[in-house]
């Protein structure tokens, strides 16, 4: 293994002394132990603030933290005033914490929907999706079976009966879309989806009304679906639709950054970068347990990245090198916070000489406690580099054989990578069964795990910190 410029620490005297040097064939730098005053800032990182941070991010109170969401804009808020308390000031404009942008959004209402008969009478309905304009009808509505023929032709809504499968939660959504499809190709206009009283399509409309989405194509239907009651409409009946649009707006999310700017005149215009997602899943319309708490993903991560501050910010002097820590929206959507962070940086990219992202370190493994792996490992020697770190703690950094290659890509750090920054995400923990489920709670986590690994975090990026080293590409 090779380095672009490694330096060796060396005391003399009581004073630091840093060596160039080059080629490091079998191992990254020996460190010396951390300081008096580097072990006092350790000490912010315990386990029971771990509990009181994370204990709040993932209570059922912040619903989710889907984006957008109320429940994610409390948790960015708190994020701001935490990151404000360790001394850090706002990467934003005019110092704020906040790194606002516009995001489309769009939510179905079933206010102005009416299925009504030809007496006059309205049936139960509600909707599960419409489109970019309203459609108004009156005439006949023909029975769609799931097996009619493909060369079936029709011009206007349908009504579609579904079956037995219907009854669990979630619904066969994957049917309706083909269905979808299947009718607009046949000139069908609307969808009036015949379900039962206890069917969970009714759920699903109601989950759709009490949510907003991101406007992709993999969130919309081909045509208007409207869930009636069965039993309600016979075949061919005369009807009066009027099935409203679907809202589209646009609404303002925010990325959270802040920085404790380098001692150092030279360094202090280089940064390292700590990340994590602050968002989630948001709520479900079904079951005792509605809330996805999203605690090991990735409160975990965000809780590292305060507690990160916390350490960074008690330093009696401020590390040589500017360090940033930022709470990303949208991770779950598809990466959309970084992206907006990379595309459009607070801070010059080329000057961030790595981005540490943090991902679910609260459920380790067996035989993994007080462990880290990286993703991405052979694409940098940031790893070797933080293992020499954190290992003055006893926490080993290490390539995990199945996850460091499969989830390079999966996270934040890689809309980083996309723009030529030493990018990768380091984990704690498994993909265990209540990975985005209802389930991962708070009270599931390894606690004291988890804060060692932040304390080895610490260690850690240390050095890079302080420009005792810089990672490589390879």
């Amino acid at each position: 293994m090779t380095m672009k410029l490694s330096l060796l620490p060396v005391y003399l005297l009581g004073v630091s002394l840093f060596f160039p040097t080059r080629g490091w064939a079998e191992a990254p730098p020996q460190l010396v132990d951390l300081s008096p005053n580097e072990y006092a800032a350790l000490e912010r990182i315990s386990v029971n603030a771990v509990a009181g941070t994370i204990s709040f991010l993932a209570a059922d109170e912040l619903e989710g933290r889907g984006t957008p969401s109320r429940g994610l804009k409390i948790a960015t808020a708190y994020a701001a005033s935490r990151l404000r308390a360790a001394g850090a000031t706002g990467l934003g404009p005019a110092g704020s914490f906040y790194l606002e942008s516009s995001l489309e959004v769009v939510h179905t209402s079933s206010h102005g929907l009416t299925v009504r008969g030809q007496d006059g009478a309205g049936f139960r309905s509600s909707l599960i999706d419409g489109r970019d304009a309203s459609l108004e009808f009156q005439g006949e509505v023909p029975r769609a079976n799931t097996k009619t023929a493909a060369q079936q032709r029709y011009a206007g809504p349908v009504l579609l009966p579904v079956g037995e499968e219907d009854q669990t939660w979630p619904p066969p959504t994957p049917w309706l879309r083909r269905e979808a499809n299947r009718l607009q190709q046949q000139g069908a206009t609307a969808i009036l989806l015949e379900a039962s009283s206890n069917s969970t399509f009714w759920n699903l409309a109601t989950t759709r009304q009490q949510t907003v989405r991101v406007d992709r194509s993999r969130d919309r239907y081909a045509l208007p679906i409207v869930v009636v009651e069965v039993g309600s409409l016979t075949d061919n009946h005369l009807l009066e639709l009027s099935i409203p649009a679907n809202i589209v707006e646009s609404t303002t999310v925010r990325n959270v950054a802040g920085i404790i700017r380098g001692s150092d005149s030279v360094l202090a215009d280089e940064a390292v970068l700590f990340t994590a997602h602050i968002d989630h899943l948001g709520l479900t319309a079904s079951g005792e347990d509605r809330v996805y708490n999203g605690a090991d993903d990735d409160a975990t991560g965000v809780t590292a990245v305060l507690g990160l501050a916390d350490a960074y910010g008690s330093l009696e002097t401020a590390p040589r090198r500017s360090v940033i820590f930022t709470l990303f929206w949208g991770e779950e959507l598809g990466l959309l916070g970084s992206k907006q962070f990379a595309q459009a940086p607070p801070w010059p990219l080329d000057k961030i000489i790595a981005n540490i992202n943090i991902e679910m370190i609260g459920r380790p493994e067996a035989e993994a406690e007080n462990k880290m792996w990286m993703t991405g490992w052979e694409a940098s020697d940031l790893g070797e580099l933080m293992n020499a770190g954190s290992r003055r703690l006893a926490v080993e950094t290490f390539q995990h054989p199945s996850y460091s290659a499969r989830l390079y890509r999966a996270s934040d750090n890689f809309s980083f990578v996309q723009q030529g920054v030493i990018a990768h995400s380091f984990s704690a923990g498994s993909l265990h069964d209540d990975y985005h489920q209802p389930s991962d709670e708070w009270e599931k986590l390894n606690l004291p795990h988890m804060t060692q690994v932040m304390r080895g975090l610490f260690a850690g990026s240390l050095p890079l910190a302080q420009g005792e080293v810089t990672p490589s590409k390879r």
